[in-house]
């Protein structure tokens, strides 16, 4: 005889148990890679901001941008900014003086006494320092030196990118979710992009380490 209406049997039952778990797994799974998608847009955006922001800095300070001058300064001020812990996070300097643009090589350009320049050096009263006037009045030491420092944001904007990159296109990153093999072999268009990840990462760290081996043995 065939069971009463309204009732199901067991077998029954057990299926739409299992039905509703695989459901509420999937929409666990979907979760989790919006998580890592999300995560990955982030690191890209962030790593695309450090890019723009250093090319902009080696370009001003090599003289591609702004307008070449020079800053005599008046006063510089060191500052060591504290955490929340109450140690010191840093230290910066701050200078004030008048900026002469050098428009055709002579120095009679017009003064600017109101810029405020952020160099790594305290220098003395009075000191003339070749700058590179940018946007804002802002002012930067001009030369490869400071250049180079800016060019270091390039490589340490790289790893991010690639890692965000990843996280973007594969979802990786959200707790409990794909482990990096499977991830990393479910990388659509691997067999180009995981080389290219690669090579994005290690021309990065590579050119980070000679960035701070230059700085402490240069």
């Amino acid at each position: 005889m065939p069971p009463p209406t309204g009732r199901r049997t067991p077998l029954a039952a057990l299926r739409s148990t299992g039905r509703a778990l695989g459901a509420v797994t999937s929409r666990r799974n979907a979760a989790r890679y919006v998580v890592g998608r999300a995560a990955g847009l982030v690191l890209v955006v962030l790593g695309v901001m450090v890019c723009v922001i250093s090319v902009k800095g080696a370009a001003l300070a090599a003289g591609y941008t702004g307008t070449r001058g020079t800053y005599t300064v008046e006063a510089c001020h060191e500052r060591y900014p504290s955490g929340a812990d109450g140690r010191h996070t840093g230290r910066t300097v701050s200078c004030t003086g008048s900026f002469r643009a050098d428009l055709d090589g002579d120095g009679d350009g017009a003064v600017n006494p109101f810029g405020t320049f952020h160099p790594d050096t305290v220098y003395p009263p009075g000191t003339r320092v070749p700058v590179q006037s940018g946007d804002g009045g802002t002012y930067v030491a001009a030369g490869w030196e400071q250049a180079w420092g800016d060019v270091a944001g390039v490589f340490v904007a790289l790893p991010m990118l690639a890692a965000g990159a990843f996280c973007l296109l594969t979802g990786f990153g959200a707790r409990w979710g794909r482990s990096f093999g499977d991830s990393w072999d479910g990388l659509p268009g691997g067999p180009v992009l995981r080389p290219l990840l690669l090579s994005v990462t290690g021309v990065g760290i590579l050119g980070a380490a000679v960035f701070v081996f230059l700085q402490h043995y240069g």
